[in-house]
């Protein structure tokens, strides 16, 4: 093993905490989730902020109604930067507009448990 793997390895586990390529946490990933008012007026905007100082990647929302047994999903981003926001509403997801009462999910690389929110 060269100096250079060491390094990598020394980088991964150590005390800076994880990064992409780094490992898994089991963590939700530190997204902040809010919502507002759809400016069509159909279904509710998902809006993911990114405050922390890690860099985000592959952001998907995935959206449950378990009333209905119906789940909707979508790539929101393959990049959240350190303050960054991305917004999720009906066009991105298609034919499903988030509404009061479902549950929202957001999932990110190296992330293994979802952040979970329910729309007010």
């Amino acid at each position: 093993m060269n100096r250079r793997h060491l390094l990598a390895g020394w980088f991964c586990a150590g005390t800076i905490g994880f990064i992409a390529g780094c490992g898994k946490s089991d963590a939700p990933p530190p997204v902040e989730i809010s919502y507002r008012a759809s400016l069509v007026g159909v279904g509710k905007v998902i809006v993911l902020g990114n405050p922390s100082n890690h860099h985000l990647y592959n952001v998907r929302v995935a959206g449950r109604n378990l009333q209905q047994a119906y789940t909707a999903s979508v790539k929101a981003t393959g990049h959240l930067p350190p303050g960054g926001v991305v917004e999720v509403g009906f066009i991105t997801f298609g034919n499903w507009k988030p509404e009061s009462g479902e549950t929202i999910e957001v999932y990110a690389d190296n992330f293994d448990t979802p952040k979970i929110s329910i729309i007010p």
